[in-house]
């Protein structure tokens, strides 16, 4: 339950932070994606490393095959 709302919480921080940046800054067209894609690159990174660490996942060494 913690890992999802932390997921949640995460990906709303760094997303919403991104927008509010594009918005508030005035900035050059190739640096507003830049800055945009930056966002949701660090976002989906903090996620698999959220999920990776924190989820509870079997060991590899229970698989039946």
């Amino acid at each position: 339950m913690l890992t999802m709302i932390l997921i949640v919480l995460a990906t709303g921080l760094i997303i919403g932070g991104t927008l509010w940046g594009l918005l508030a800054w005035a900035l050059v067209g190739w640096i507003k994606v830049a800055v945009g894609f930056g966002g949701l690159l660090l976002a989906t990174v903090v996620n698999f490393f959220l999920y990776w660490t924190l989820w509870p996942h079997r060991p590899f060494e229970d698989d039946d095959e």
